[in-house]
Formats: structure tokens, C-alpha cells, sequence
């Protein structure tokens, strides 16, 4: 995601302001503010006469080759020094492209350009080849409270970390009232409001102070579970600590209170996917589509939003069923959880995921699988229940095979 900055762009053409037009739906751009104007380079040369440079500039020209040198020129002498400048003309010559990035501009476009190749174009002035690479954020969220988002964003994150053996940070995000660390049966060391109230502190190496090791792959950041003393939460602290995260591991799980700020909107728009976990009765369909109907509109479309129907056959007798919700929604369901209040019971008493407390085969652990499989883009490999290995089974066969033949 390119970092919080302001993003000028002076269009010529009615393509080059469709390109440009594009930006706001792409999710890199969720932090940018951009000004779209018309004019051109001579323009902006005229705009930043009397007003500050942004981060970015985007300009169009339409003259040859020495015409569009002349107006860099004129427009370098009002603007700051080091703006980065994305240029986009007409002069389809190899030359003048080695000419223009000699003389510092960021990127040389040849018009007509269309809305993706300039979205490429403005984020790779951000990539860092040094930089570690970036895990991907998993939000979930309940449509209502009591929909069992955290039971779901718990052993999905338990199952990715088990099944697939990679990676895995959960961040409970429910201040108030996070269950994460009994979830765990885990004693955390900092809590979640600890790290977002000294954001300036914060670094990769203080958020992995604050996390409590689960297994050989997950790491919990969890809640204190009081309602004394947690910070104001910002955007921008939140998204330190989850970007901080994400740098940690290659796969961070959000589990995300039932709350509608700016925060947790921002952070639903980031989220490479997000997991709306409902139960199958009318109120949740209603707000089932509001939000998808929101988080639509600010990610740039449906891409990465997926539909959990929780607690099925609850109420069978006046439940809406999976079809229900695809036909109003128009968005089938990832999965449909079956209720089993005796099995999430026992998992809650023992601080235990399903899969651990009822085994890997139960169907609600079947579930949970299924969904971090499609969540990982990949089946997770088979794991040995626990007890007896399959090594430590041929080893007892080859010792009583023998015994019997001797007796």
C-alpha cells in the first residue's frame, strides 16, 4: 500500500483524466488524496506558483520533444526540489525517456495511458527491493454482534498456522472485550492497547515483546480484557502495529470488534481478504448488505470479501438458508458452520481450538480447514493427529512382528 500522501495530476486529455479517475479504486490508494485538474504542464506551473507542492505530480503534455523539455524546465523552477514527477506525452522516443529520467523525473508515460498502467507506474516509486516482504491481512468481522467472528478468525488463524505449518499472527483488536488470550488458555505480556498508546515507540522488535507464542507458528497479540485504561485508537497507530505485523509473519489475522470508525473501516479496506461472518437469520442479511454494500465501494469492488454463515440449523425452523443469502447478496457463502454449541463449549472451558479438543476430523474442524485452505489459496497439507506417529507405528510393527514369530 503506498504510504499517506497527496497526489496532484494536471490532465490534457479525457484519457489521461479516465487514468487518473481509476486511482481512487485501487486499494494502494486508500491513503491518497488526490486533486485532479486540467491544463496540463503549463497548468501546474501556474498552480504551484502559488500554492505548496504534494507528494506527487502527474502532468500531461502534448508537445514534441523540445517543447516538453522547455516546460519541465519552467515547472521546475516553482516547485520543490525532489517531487517526485510522473510525466506523460506524446514522444515515443527512447531518447528523450533516458533524457527526461536523467533529469530526475520519476516516470515517462506515453499517452494514451489507461488506469492501470498508471496505478503501476505511481506505485513503483514506493517498492522497495530491500524491504521484507509484506504478509497478507485477513479481517474478520461479525455483521452482528454474537455471530461468532472471533471463533471463526481464532481457529482459522490456529488452522492456518497448524495445517499449512507457516506463519501466523493474530491481533485482537476488540479492546474491551477480546478473547484471544482465553481463547489460548495464554498470559499476555503487553496487550494490544499497551502497543497502540506509544505508537512512536513501536517497532518490529517491541510488537514481538507484546505477542505470546501459541504452537510452533502462531503468535497472539491479545486484549488485557478490562475496560481501564486503553488509548483512543488512530489510524494511523493501528496501521503501524498491523504493518508491523505483517512484516513478521506471512499471515496476520485481524479479529476485529463490531464496530463501525474510522479505524476498522480503514482496516477493512486494506485487507487483502475480509471474512463477514453472519448468522442465518434476517437481521444479519440486512446487515450483511450494508456492509458488503460499503466495503464494495471502498475497496473497488467484491474482490477478497467472503461470506461465513455461522451457527446453521440453530433455529432450523425459521433459519434462512445459504441460498437466501446468495440470491439478496448475490455472493455465495465461503462456508456454512454448522452450530455446535457443546463442541465450541468445551474448546472455550479448555482454552483450546476445535481441532484440538475435538480432533481433526470433527466436521467443525473440517470446516475450519476447508475455509484456511481457500483463505491460503491452497489445500493444507494432511498433519499427524497427535499420539502415535506413523514412524513411531512402523517401529512397534517391526518389534512385534519378530516376537511373534519366535514365540
Amino acid at each position: 500500500m503506498i504510504p499517506k500522501l497527496t497526489l496532484d495530476a494536471f490532465a490534457l486529455s479525457p484519457a489521461t483524466s479516465a487514468a487518473l479517475e481509476y486511482l481512487p479504486g485501487d486499494r494502494a490508494f486508500l491513503r491518497t488524496t488526490l486533486a485532479i485538474q486540467t491544463g496540463g504542464i503549463q497548468a501546474a506551473t501556474a498552480h504551484y506558483g502559488r500554492h505548496p507542492s504534494p507528494d506527487i505530480l502527474v502532468v500531461e503534455s502534448g508537445s514534441d520533444a523540445e517543447g516538453l523539455m522547455a516546460e519541465l524546465e519552467a515547472l521546475a523552477e516553482m516547485v520543490e526540489p525532489g517531487l517526485k514527477v510522473v510525466v506523460i506525452g506524446t514522444v515515443n522516443d527512447i531518447a528523450i525517456y533516458r533524457r527526461l529520467i536523467g533529469q530526475g523525473v520519476a516516470d515517462y508515460l506515453l499517452a494514451p495511458v489507461d488506469g492501470p498502467t498508471l496505478a503501476a507506474s505511481v506505485k513503483a516509486l514506493f517498492r522497495d527491493p530491500a524491504a521484507a516482504p509484506r504478509g497478507r491481512l485477513i479481517a474478520t468481522i461479525g455483521a452482528r454482534g454474537g455471530a461468532g467472528a472471533s471463533t471463526v478468525a481464532h481457529n482459522v488463524a490456529w488452522a492456518l498456522a497448524d495445517g499449512a505449518g507457516q506463519d501466523v499472527v493474530l491481533v485482537d483488536l476488540d479492546l474491551a472485550f477480546g478473547t484471544a488470550a482465553l481463547a489460548f488458555n495464554l498470559e499476555p505480556r503487553q496487550s494490544v492497547a499497551e502497543a497502540l498508546s506509544q505508537p512512536d515507540r513501536l517497532d518490529g522488535v517491541l510488537l514481538d515483546r507484546f505477542m505470546v507464542e501459541r504452537g510452533d507458528h502462531l503468535k497472539v497479540l491479545s486484549t488485557a480484557g478490562n475496560l481501564r485504561d486503553f488509548p483512543v485508537v488512530t489510524v494511523d497507530a493501528v496501521e503501524k502495529l498491523v504493518d508491523l505485523a505483517r512484516q513478521s509473519a506471512p499471515m496476520v489475522v485481524l479479529d476485529l470488534p463490531h464496530l463501525w470508525t474510522d479505524w476498522t473501516v480503514a482496516l477493512l479496506a486494506q485487507a487483502d481478504e475480509v471474512l463477514v461472518v453472519a448468522r442465518p437469520d434476517l437481521a444479519s442479511l440486512r446487515d450483511c448488505r450494508n456492509l458488503l454494500d460499503q466495503l464494495s465501494a471502498r475497496r473497488g469492488g467484491e474482490t477478497g470479501l467472503r461470506l461465513v454463515l455461522n451457527q446453521r440449523d440453530a433455529a432450523r425452523k425459521v433459519q434462512l438458508t445459504a441460498a437466501d443469502f446468495q440470491d439478496t447478496l448475490k455472493i455465495k457463502p465461503t462456508a456454512c458452520l454448522a452450530y455446535e454449541p457443546q463442541a465450541v463449549g468445551e474448546a472455550a472451558n479448555a482454552g483450546q481450538m476445535i481441532a484440538e479438543s475435538c480432533g481433526r476430523n470433527h466436521r467443525l474442524s473440517q470446516a475450519f480447514t476447508d475455509l484456511a485452505a481457500t483463505i491460503a489459496g491452497r489445500p493444507l497439507p494432511a498433519r499427524a493427529a497427535k499420539g502415535l506417529s506413523a514412524d513411531r507405528l512402523n517401529e512397534l510393527f517391526r518389534r512385534l512382528i519378530p516376537a511373534k514369530a519366535t514365540a
